[in-house]
């Protein structure tokens, strides 16, 4: 940290990472692999614009009434949820470090059930969950659109 006390970028980023390891927990996968993660900030998400308007909008429904109607879903729409999972895999995961490093595994390597679960971990969309991800009333391999639209920080 320079002598005028304000933080330079690489202190900055030290103390946002020590801040993610201290908020990040143990978790089993269904492989039974065990790994160390961290629910993203959902607002700062929605801040630098990652969450897909869709799920978005669906999220900001704070009266908690139906949509009026539900429009289909589209190509581009499937592919940017499937975008928006992959990369809230990727930040939620602690350790191992998920890249292409010698060290790291590559997101390609994790089974598609421990990607799901991670998933939906860390959309808070595990109804009746016991903080340790695990519900009675979803299935932990498929993330249900239904899942998705309730992603919101409890």
């Amino acid at each position: 940290m320079p002598m005028n006390g304000v933080a330079d970028a690489a202190s900055w980023r030290a103390a946002s990472r020590v801040a993610r390891e201290a908020r990040a927990e143990e978790l089993t996968l269904p492989s039974g692999a065990v790994i160390l993660a961290a629910r993203p900030e959902a607002l700062d998400w929605i801040l630098s614009g990652r969450v897909p308007q869709r799920l978005l909008a669906a999220a900001l429904q704070v009266d908690g009434s139906a949509p009026a109607a539900d429009p289909e879903i589209s190509g581009e729409d499937v592919l940017e949820l499937a975008r928006f999972a992959c990369e809230l895999v990727k930040a939620s995961v602690v350790r191992p470090v998920i890249g292409d490093g010698p060290e790291e595994i590559r997101f390609e390597e994790i089974p598609v059930a421990d990607r799901a679960f991670i998933f939906q971990w860390a959309c808070r969309a595990l109804d009746g969950s016991n903080g340790d991800g695990v519900s009675g009333k979803e299935g932990l391999s498929s993330p249900s659109v239904d899942g998705l639209e309730r992603f919101r920080a409890r």
